[in-house]
C-alpha cells in the first residue's frame, strides 16, 4: 500500500538541505496550509450564478471549518486571461470563502458579453452570496462580504461596492477606467481603430462571445464616458478601499481620476500602494498577496491574520 508522508517530512524532502524561516511579517497563509478539519474540510465547488436570464460559470473556494465564513468576491478583467487565482487560494487559506466567476459571454458562460453588462453581472454575484440557500448550503456569512477586482474587474468591483452599502471593503487592483480610453479612441480613424484593437485587444477574440475586439473598441469610442471609475468615489468614501497600481502599467489602469475623486469625497480609509511592476503585477505576486491579506485583516469582523 502507498505510504503517506508526514507534512514535515514532505517539506524537508522538497526544500533541499535546509528550510529557510519565513519573515516574521509574512502572513502564515502565504507559506503554510492551515490545519485540516475532517468534519468540514476545505473544498472547491463549481457553481453557476444566474444573471440576466443566463448562467455564469463560477467557482467557490471554501476554507476549512464550520463557519460561517466571510466572503471575498474576486472579479477578473477583460477577457480574464489573468484570473488571480493565487489570490483566491491565499485568501481561502486565511479563512475567506472566495467566489470567482466569468461574466456572461466569457469563458463558456452563457449569453453575450457586453460592457454595459459588467455591472449587472457583478450585482448578480452579490445577490447570490446573499441568498439564503447559498449561505446555508456553503456556510457563508452574508454580513461579511469584501469585493476585489483586477483591471476591468476593478471597475466591476467598484460598481458592486458602490451599489451595496453593506460591503465591508473594496479592493481595486490596477482598476480599468474605461472612460479614460474614450477620448483617445474617439479621435482614431477606422483604420487606426482596427490597429488599436489588433494591438491592444488581441487577447479577446476566441475568449468571449457576443462582441469582437473591434466592436469593443468602437463601443468605448462612442459610449465610454458612461463608465467612469471616479463616479463611484462618493459611494466608496465611507468604507475601506485598497487601490493597487503598477509603475509599468498604462495610465488608464492607475486610478488617476479615482484618487482625487476619493479625496474630494473626503474618503478616510483609502490605502493606495504602487508596485514596481506591470499590469498583472507579474514579478510582485507575493507582495500583492501580502497586501491583500493584510488589508482584508483590517476589515470589520475579519478572521485574525496569523
Amino acid at each position: 500500500p502507498m505510504k503517506v508522508m508526514s507534512p514535515l517530512l514532505l517539506a524537508l524532502a522538497l526544500s533541499g538541505p535546509a528550510l529557510a524561516a519565513p519573515p516574521a511579517d509574512v502572513p502564515a497563509a502565504i507559506w503554510s496550509d492551515p490545519p485540516a478539519d475532517p468534519a468540514f474540510p476545505a473544498s472547491g465547488v463549481a457553481i453557476q450564478i444566474p444573471s440576466g436570464g443566463q448562467l455564469m460559470n463560477a467557482m467557490l473556494y471554501l476554507p476549512a471549518g464550520r463557519g460561517p465564513h466571510p466572503i471575498a468576491i474576486l472579479m477578473h478583467g477583460l477577457p480574464g486571461n489573468e484570473q488571480n487565482l493565487d489570490l483566491a487560494q491565499v485568501m481561502r487559506r486565511a479563512g475567506w470563502a472566495v467566489v470567482t466567476f466569468h461574466y456572461r459571454g466569457s469563458w463558456g458562460s452563457a449569453g453575450a458579453f457586453s460592457l454595459e453588462g459588467i455591472g449587472d453581472d457583478s450585482m448578480a454575484v452579490m445577490d447570490w452570496v446573499h441568498m439564503s440557500a447559498a449561505t446555508r448550503n456553503y456556510r457563508l456569512d452574508p454580513a461579511r462580504v469584501a469585493v476585489l477586482g483586477h483591471s476591468m474587474g476593478g471597475y466591476a468591483a467598484a460598481y458592486a461596492c458602490a451599489h451595496t452599502p453593506s460591503v465591508l471593503g473594496c479592493g481595486l487592483i490596477a482598476p480599468w477606467d474605461i472612460s479614460a480610453d474614450q477620448p483617445v479612441i474617439a479621435k482614431m480613424t477606422p483604420a487606426e481603430r482596427d490597429a488599436f484593437a489588433a494591438a491592444n485587444l488581441n487577447d479577446i477574440d476566441g475568449r468571449i462571445t457576443g462582441m469582437t475586439a473591434r466592436e469593443i473598441a468602437e463601443q468605448i469610442a462612442t459610449e465610454g464616458q458612461q463608465w467612469k471609475l471616479a463616479d463611484f468615489a462618493p459611494a466608496l468614501a465611507n468604507r475601506p478601499v485598497l487601490v493597487v497600481t503598477d509603475t509599468r502599467d498604462d495610465d488608464n489602469d492607475k486610478a488617476l481620476a479615482l484618487m482625487p475623486a476619493l479625496a474630494a469625497a473626503k474618503a478616510k480609509k483609502v490605502q493606495a500602494v504602487t508596485l514596481d511592476s506591470d499590469h498583472g503585477s507579474n514579478d510582485h505576486r507575493v507582495a500583492l498577496q501580502i497586501l491583500v491579506l493584510k488589508w482584508l485583516a483590517t476589515l470589520p469582523a475579519a478572521p485574525p491574520l496569523k
